[in-house]
Order: C-alpha cells, then structure tokens, then sequence
C-alpha cells in the first residue's frame, strides 16, 4: 500500500464528484493527510498510513462530538467489520463499517454519504 498514492486517488475520486462542494484540498505528504475544506463550511479529512490504516473523518461543525470517522485503528471493535468500524455523530455508539481502506472502494461509498448529509441537492 502506498499512501501517497491512495491519497491521490481519494482526491481525485472526491475531485470529480463533488469538485462543485469543494473550497480547497491540502495535501500533507509527511503525515499522508489529505484535508478537504467544502463551501458550506464542513472539513475532511483522509489519512492513509504504511501499516494499511486509515481514517475518513468529517467535522460537521465546531459543536461537540459533530463529527464521524471509519477507521480500523481501534483493536477494541468487537464487530463482524474487525477492525474497520464508524464513530458516530455526537457520541452515538460504534458501528460496523463497510469501510476497507482502499480508495477505489471506500470513496463511492464516502461520497454518496458525504452527498446525504452535506449536499441533498446532489442526490
């Protein structure tokens, strides 16, 4: 897995879908972070790593907790999705994730939700 790779590929993937939503990217090869900043105002981050982890977060707002991250960072998920799992909005429990860490897979699934939550206009 090569994380600067994947990192171009979600922006590109992310690029084409919602090119319209988005303000700016960055892109921070040092920690292979990608940053996306979208006009009404919510950010993304993508985070890829050598050990075939990642995190999609999205921070909705600066109220507490408004924001939802797949990882497969937490060992602790005890669900059938090990380790790949969502933290919900607002402290809501964990769930499964159909999440794997690949680009190609994960992005059309981060979109249509990104689509739902931020931009109905677009579904």
């Amino acid at each position: 897995m090569d994380p600067i790779a994947y990192m171009i590929e979600a922006r590109r993937l992310l690029m084409e879908a919602l090119g319209t939503e988005i303000l700016e990217t960055e892109m921070d090869t040092s920690i292979y972070q990608l940053k996306i900043k979208f006009n009404q105002g919510s950010i993304l981050f993508i985070r890829y790593n050598k050990y075939n982890e990642y995190a999609y977060q999205v921070i909705f707002s600066k109220k507490k907790n408004d924001f939802i991250r797949y990882d497969n960072f937490d060992d602790k998920w005890k669900g059938s999705t090990k380790p790949h799992h969502i933290h919900s909005r607002f402290d809501n429990p964990i769930v499964e994730s159909p999440m794997i860490g690949v680009p190609k897979h994960d992005m059309p699934i981060l979109i249509n939700f990104l689509k739902k939550a931020m931009f109905k206009k677009l579904v």
